[in-house]
Formats: C-alpha cells, sequence, structure tokens
C-alpha cells in the first residue's frame, strides 16, 4: 500500500471519527433527553386523568345531594313511616330511583334508613335485612355520612369504593364487573368492582332519616354515547377526550385493580375499543401482546384512594412504544443525517488533503532519486503548489513547498559545481 494511501486514509479516519463520536454522543444525550420527557409528559397525563375523576366525584356528590333534597321533600323516608306507610313510599321511591339512574347514568342507587338497612334500590325490592354493609365488607362511604347525619351534618361525600362481588349480585352487576383475561375469554381475573360512589343524608324536620347511595362503575370500558353530558359519559372516555389523546395511535387511558387493566379507552387494530382490559400491568410494559402487533406499553398512574385514604385502585394513560419512539424520530434522524453528511465530509476532506500532501513528498522522492543517478537537470518542483492548485495558497505554503525550494538549490548548486569543474 502506498503511503499515499496509508496517509489519506490516516487523515480520513482521523476527519471523521471524532464527528463520529460526538454524533454518537449527541443521540444518546437526544434518546435520555427525549425518554425524559416522556416520562414527564405520562406523569402530567396521569394527574390529568386523576382530576378527571375529582370532577366526577364532584358531579355524583351533586347528583346525590339533589337526590335526598327530592326523597326528603317527597316525605318518602320519614322517621314517622308507619308500616302502612312503608308499601306506599316504596312504590313512589321505585319510580323516582331508576329516573334518577337514567339521568345522572348510574349503575345503582339505592335508599337506606340511618341503620344502613336498604329501603329501596334501583333494581328492586330489597331482601329482608338488606344492609348497605356488612362487617366483612363494609362500605367506608356510607359509614362516614352515616356518622354524620347521627351528627346531623348534612355534608355530601364521594370517594373510590370496592364493591364485591356479592354486592354486586345483589345490584344485578356481578356480570357487568366481570372483568376477562386478556387473551383467554374463558378465565375471570376480577370479579369485584372499583365504583366512584356518592352519599348524602337524608333530612327530615331536621332529623336525620336516612341516606342515599350512589355509583358509577369503571370496570369494563363504554363508549361514549353522542350529545351525552358530562355524567352520561363513562370516566375514561371523558379523561381521553380530555387529554385530547389519538386513539388510533395507541395512545388511552387505563383504570387498574390491584395490577390488572380493568378499564380501557384504548383501540385495537381492529378497531375494538378496550384493548389491555384484564392484562397485567407488568405484561403490557415487557411482553409481547399477541393479536395486537407486539407492541408493548409504558403507562404512568395515579393512585386511586378510598375516603379512609386507602389506596384501591389506580388510573393513568398507556402509550405504546411506537407512538413514544416516533415522537422523537424526526430530531434523531435529522441529527444523524447530519452527522452523518458532516463525518462523510469531513473524511472525504481529510482524505484528499492526505493524498495531496503524500504525493508532494513522492513527488520530492522522485527528484531525490533523480539526482541520486546524476540526473540533475530537471528542477525539483512541488507540483501540487505550482501546477493549477485546487487548494487554497495558505494550504500549501508550508514546509513541504520549503523543502522542495531548498532541494532544487541544492540540485541547481551541484549542476553548477560540476560545469566548473568540467571547465578546468
Amino acid at each position: 500500500m502506498k503511503l499515499s494511501h496509508k496517509f489519506a486514509t490516516l487523515c480520513a479516519i482521523a476527519a471523521g471519527l471524532p464527528i463520529l463520536i460526538i454524533l454518537a454522543v449527541a443521540l444518546y444525550s437526544l434518546s435520555s433527553s427525549t425518554n425524559l420527557q416522556i416520562d414527564e409528559r405520562l406523569k402530567k397525563e396521569a394527574q390529568v386523568a386523576l382530576s378527571v375523576v375529582e370532577k366526577r366525584r364532584d358531579g355524583l356528590r351533586s347528583a346525590a345531594q339533589q337526590l335526598a333534597v327530592d326523597v326528603a321533600n317527597k316525605a318518602l323516608v320519614s322517621s314517622d313511616n308507619q308500616a302502612t306507610d312503608a308499601q306506599q313510599a316504596w312504590a313512589r321511591l321505585q319510580d323516582l330511583l331508576p329516573r334518577a339512574q337514567n339521568d345522572f347514568n348510574l349503575d345503582f342507587v339505592l335508599v337506606a334508613d340511618p341503620t344502613g338497612r336498604v329501603i329501596a334500590r334501583h333494581n328492586g325490592r330489597p331482601m329482608a335485612g338488606e344492609t348497605i354493609g356488612d362487617a366483612s365488607a363494609k362500605n367506608p362511604l356510607a359509614e362516614k355520612v352515616i356518622s354524620d347525619g347521627i351528627q346531623l351534618r348534612n355534608a355530601p361525600q364521594s370517594s373510590i369504593v370496592v364493591e364485591s362481588g356479592e354486592r354486586l349480585a345483589k345490584l344485578g352487576l356481578e356480570q357487568l364487573a366481570q372483568v376477562q383475561a386478556m387473551g383467554d375469554s374463558g378465565k375471570v381475573k376480577v370479579t369485584d368492582a372499583l365504583m366512584v360512589e356518592a352519599a348524602a343524608a337524608i333530612f327530615s324536620n331536621g332529623r336525620f332519616v336516612g341516606m342515599v347511595l350512589l355509583g358509577q362503575m369503571l370496570n369494563n370500558y363504554l363508549v361514549a354515547k353522542p350529545g351525552a353530558n358530562d355524567l352520561q359519559t363513562p370516566l375514561i372516555a371523558e379523561a381521553r377526550q380530555t387529554l385530547q389523546l389519538d386513539k388510533q395511535s395507541g395512545q388511552g387511558v387505563i383504570v387498574a385493580y390491584n395490577n390488572v387493566v380493568i378499564a380501557s379507552s384504548l383501540t385495537s387494530a381492529t378497531g375494538n375499543t378496550g384493548l389491555l382490559n384484564g392484562a397485567d400491568l407488568k405484561s403490557i410494559q415487557a411482553d409481547v401482546l399477541e393479536g395486537e402487533g407486539g407492541r408493548p406499553y409504558a403507562f404512568a398512574l395515579q393512585p386511586l384512594k378510598s375516603i379512609d385514604g386507602a389506596t384501591v385502585g389506580a388510573i393513568g394513560v398507556a402509550y405504546s412504544t411506537d407512538s413514544i419512539s416516533g415522537s422523537g424520530s424526526g430530531m434523531k434522524f435529522l441529527l444523524a443525517g447530519i452527522g452523518l453528511l458532516m463525518t462523510g465530509l469531513a473524511g472525504f476532506a481529510g482524505y484528499y488533503l492526505g493524498n495531496n500532501l503524500a504525493m508532494r513528498v513522492n513527488t520530492l522522492i522522485e527528484a531525490t532519486d533523480r539526482m541520486s543517478v546524476g540526473e540533475l537537470s530537471a528542477p525539483v518542483r512541488d507540483d501540487a503548489a505550482i501546477g493549477k492548485p485546487v487548494l487554497p495558497e495558505f494550504l500549501l505554503n508550508d514546509e513541504v513547498a520549503k523543502l522542495a525550494i531548498h532541494l532544487d538549490d541544492m540540485r541547481e548548486s551541484f549542476r553548477q559545481a560540476i560545469e566548473r569543474l568540467r571547465k578546468r
């Protein structure tokens, strides 16, 4: 391999390698920055989703208060009611409760006395001795309202509550609440229900005579209906609309209970809603999901807490890795393209300059070869410098050019000395 090729290659590498290193560092920094931005975005959007839950709680709290006032104004529950009046009161309640259920898009609504015994519910006559909760499955929200009502405090309450499968069966919701394992329609993973519930005390003549309890279930995603008001829109549908998530790009809101997705606004490739329902949180983050293109998801969740402060579930957002990688890919491709172009130009420039310098040195070597055999007539020339230069003059005015001048001076001195010797 000629010196010119060796030197040119070395110069090309020396010029291009630093740019490649800088490009690699820049791409890594950009990738890390993008990941941090995505994490922050997911966390912020999860907080927005949680704020939608708080808004829904406020709406249901107002609905419970309104219904409690309606019940009190119509004297449907009273401490003075006798057994003869109970049948008439129950009949009128059965007309009022289903109407409220439809107006507020409730999954259940019931009325109880001050002890928590159910007087009426939306789906028929309660069983004898039926209560809102028992020792094994108490409803902390109902207990709070009953306690406040006994102390003559009329402050409606709202909270996230877990209703057991047994309780759901009495409300006619056990089938609707069941969440099946993703990809396995025969396996039920969740039988309990995560509910947004609200309760308000009923007062008659200044006396606490009962309470209203109502709720909306979060299990399983329901599509928002056109023209629906806030309470009639499923909670995660409202959260997705608030966040303006693109369901076609693998973005959506999810609700989790016991580390299992029980509600999702994500849409599958076939257009079906509820993608990821029944999936474990760990599997959607790392595993390949069969039948859905094998897209893992990144997500951020905010805790859903009961009125007693216990964490009973979580709500947040999930993004497919496709939508996340696409968010910074344009900048990465642009940076990579510019970096590779600069590397190529630097390598070409290094190769050209190195090759030029090596060829100039080769020219001097050829001149010294001629001088060594006594050929002193041809001048020593720096061809790259005195031919038709492509390079700027300041790049050619260097030690090689000076060496060519000194060699030519030496050649001329030898030639003249030899001429003088010949003349003697």
